[in-house]
């Protein structure tokens, strides 16, 4: 029986590695997600701190 040089990878560990590599590679491209920046609208104030002019 003969033994392998190096032990079999684990299969997440590979998957991992080959994510990783593609993750550094220029071919990597985010993938848009439909979301997009909204501002949300200002706490009203009341009258009388608005319009105080001291």
């Amino acid at each position: 029986m003969t033994t392998p040089d190096k032990p079999a990878e684990r299969p997440d560990l590979a998957a991992w590695r080959h994510r990783h590599e593609l993750r550094k590679s220029s071919a990597a491209q985010p993938i848009p997600s439909g979301k997009t920046y909204e501002r949300k609208p200002k706490h009203p104030q009341p009258q009388e701190n608005r319009d105080n002019d001291e």
